[in-house]
């Protein structure tokens, strides 16, 4: 390789170093990022799709609870699916009750109910170790590109979303979703919701009062 080629090479691994830094530091500040880490789904779910539901979550903190519970409902209604947040039908101690929760479900018109909860949440440390790059050329040292490396720390968030049958009480599908860098309660929320409520559309678990399920 000639002095010129050598030194084309390093500036573009140098700029590689700095891409990915940067591209990094992009992904932080775009947002917290979704996705559905397991999902289960019962054997007879393609012969179940409900289109009126409840959206329950399960917290001790009452204002969390109508928020995530009014967020996950606006999702699904965005979709065409009669959404209704349980805590206009169920109070707390209503909750803690399955029967008396059950019945008024039933009386609501109510055929599935989505619960939601958190499982999990920690932090993650990431290092990225340093590099160094050095050449003895013709005539003397050429510089070597050196990275120092960098340390960050990620959030991790996992909720766990479970669908049932009202009628039946079965479970129909199950999911965990794994959160990085929620940034804050909001966007955790916003991002889970979304997520969530699209993958109960595409698996045809919700629809629309007039879509029928196959």
């Amino acid at each position: 390789m000639s002095y010129l080629d050598h030194a084309r090479s390093k500036m573009t691994r140098l700029g590689l170093v700095i891409a990915v830094v940067s591209l990094h530091a992009f992904v932080a500040c775009g947002g917290p990022n979704t996705h559905i880490e397991q999902a289960w789904t019962a054997p007879n779910a393609r012969f179940v799709q409900f289109h009126r539901v409840a959206t329950l979550f399960a917290a001790p903190d009452g204002a969390l609870r109508r928020g995530v519970e009014d967020k996950m409902a606006q999702e699904l209604m965005k979709r065409g699916v009669q959404a209704i947040p349980a805590y206009t039908i169920l109070s707390d101690l209503d909750v803690r009750n399955f029967q008396q929760s059950r019945d008024k479900l039933l009386a609501a018109g109510v055929d599935g109910v989505i619960t939601m909860r958190s499982i999990d949440k920690r932090q993650k440390l990431e290092v990225v170790p340093p590099t160094f790059d050095g050449y003895w050329g013709w005539g003397g040292a050429w510089p070597g590109v050196y990275d120092p490396g960098y340390a960050y720390t990620e959030t991790i968030v996992r909720m766990q979303t479970n669908v049932y049958s009202v009628a039946d009480n079965q479970l129909v599908w199950s999911a965990v979703s794994k959160t990085v860098d929620p940034g804050n309660t909001r966007k955790l929320i916003d991002n889970v919701t979304k997520v969530v409520a699209s993958e109960l559309q595409r698996h045809r678990l919700v629809a629309p009062p007039n879509v029928a399920a196959g």
